[in-house]
């Protein structure tokens, strides 16, 4: 055994690698949460994470960090090396490049006997009471899992209803729709099942974990009063999901995932949901416009071989009634191989997302008062606007006439009768009688004569419906 760890270090050695172990930290005996972030040529973003980590008002005591090196070549190792001296409650292992997260993670869940482990990766941040909340709100409502808020930082884009408020005990379905690691679980549960992430280049390693983590937790909750954890689009697009995905590889993973769904024995309405749910996010996505329509013919082909097995196996045709547009079109062309109606879905699918500008005519040098709304595409066959009010209430919705390149409202009509508010403007597109969503209006002008039209501090337009002075909407 000795000799065979010797070769391994010799191996790393040539390769410029050296395998160690700083050893147990300081609180590694009294930490309540572990915090493990696998480490490769993180920098200079590494730096910020630390300083948030340092920032934590957490007792010291209740918490350790373990930086595992996956074989980093920048200045990464000598930064996790001066800040592990510096800091005692933080372990460094190094290790040779794996290629993917999951060898990393395994390594620092072995690494602890925390209570509870929270997953970061080195280019994000922790807010300075990220740590401490999340223990305080799994212990006062024993949960086994903690979903903290999160937001994008450098323009990572980050769906912000879906942790929209605290739930010390959540649906499972709701918490399905995020598979990321970034979350606070109880090591005790993880063990019980004896997890670990898939090694060696997986996608979605993460969520095939975090999955067997859902099904198993007695508890799952979710803290939302607050940002907790920042998500980082890196500027060297060195993130696991900007690189190019295998078709086979990415699917097999989400096929993978489906079966857990599966052999969770679920109440079918519940189980069906939650594959559904996966399909739209992991499968359909393939085919969004900008995506699909950019691929080159063996691509895309190689896409729909993959994902018609996937189909085949998960998704019985009389599911894809649940599905809406454009997702049930997508499926329909997917269960076939017809790559030529994907194609025209994708066109459709563009026409009716097209973003809408105003315009304001003008006649012999005036202005005519009417707004004209513009698609920034080829024009709908039909169109209507739709007027949201911002204090509650139903949608305002006004039929739009074609006027050349243009929609307009049927002779400056019916802003009289809107209830006192004001109103959001959008536009919802309708072609081939397939109804787009309604997308909000742009608007480059403040001056609207004859109405009381504005545009807002960030460009869209809106509707002033409010009386001045007594007097109603002219």
């Amino acid at each position: 055994m000795r000799r065979c760890l010797g070769l391994v270090r010799a191996r790393l050695s040539q390769r410029g690698i050296r395998a160690s172990d700083t050893g147990p930290t300081a609180s590694s005996g009294s930490a309540r949460v572990a915090v493990i972030v696998p480490v490769f040529n993180a920098m200079p973003y590494l730096g910020e994470l630390l300083d948030s980590l340092v920032a934590q008002d957490l007792d010291p005591e209740h918490f350790e960090l373990i930086l595992v090196d996956d074989g980093s070549t920048d200045g990464g190792p000598q930064l996790m090396d001066r800040f592990a001296a510096a800091h005692p409650r933080t372990r460094v292992i190094r290790q040779r490049n794996s290629g993917w997260p999951g060898q990393p993670r395994n390594r620092g869940l072995a690494a602890t006997e925390a209570d509870y482990v929270f997953f970061a990766d080195a280019g994000d941040m922790l807010a300075s009471h990220a740590l401490r909340s999340m223990l305080d709100y799994a212990q006062l409502h024993q949960a086994d899992m903690v979903l903290p808020r999160i937001a994008g930082l450098n323009g990572r884009p980050v769906n912000r209803t879906l942790l929209a408020k605290n739930n010390p005990k959540a649906e499972l379905r709701e918490v399905f729709a995020t598979l990321a690691p970034q979350k606070l679980i109880r090591r005790a549960l993880i063990e019980r099942l004896e997890l670990r992430f898939p090694e060696g280049r997986v996608r979605l390693e993460d969520g095939i974990f975090i999955t067997a983590c859902y099904l198993a937790a007695e508890r799952t909750a979710v803290l939302a009063d607050d940002d907790y954890y920042f998500l980082r689009a890196r500027q060297d697009a060195n993130n696991i999901s900007a690189r190019k995905a295998d078709p086979e590889g990415c699917t097999r993973s989400v096929a993978r995932i489906a079966e857990q769904v599966r052999a969770a024995r679920l109440p079918a309405d519940l189980e069906q949901g939650m594959v559904l749910d996966l399909y739209r996010r992991k499968i359909l996505r393939t085919y969004r416009p900008g995506r699909w329509l950019g691929m080159g013919r063996w691509r895309r082909r190689s896409w729909l071989r993959a994902h018609a097995g996937f189909v085949a196996r998960f998704i019985p045709a009389q599911q894809e009634s649940r599905l809406g547009f454009p997702h049930r079109q997508r499926s329909a062309a997917l269960r076939t191989g017809d790559a030529r109606q994907m194609q025209a879905w994708a066109l459709l699918e563009q026409l009716l997302a097209a973003h809408w500008n105003v315009r304001q005519d003008r006649q012999g040098g005036q202005a005519a008062g009417v707004p004209h709304f513009v698609p920034a595409g080829p024009p709908p066959q039909l169109a209507e606007l739709i007027l949201r009010p911002r204090h509650g209430g139903a949608d305002a919705a006004l039929p739009l006439r074609p006027a050349a390149d243009a929609f307009a409202l049927h002779g400056g009509q019916e802003l009289q009768p809107l209830t006192p508010d004001i109103y959001d403007v959008y536009v919802q597109a309708s072609h081939r009688q397939v109804q787009g969503e309604p997308r909000r209006v742009r608007v480059g002008r403040r001056d609207w004569a004859g109405h009381r039209f504005y545009a807002t501090v960030n460009g869209y337009l809106s509707l002033d419906a409010r009386p001045r002075d007594g007097q109603a909407v002219a």
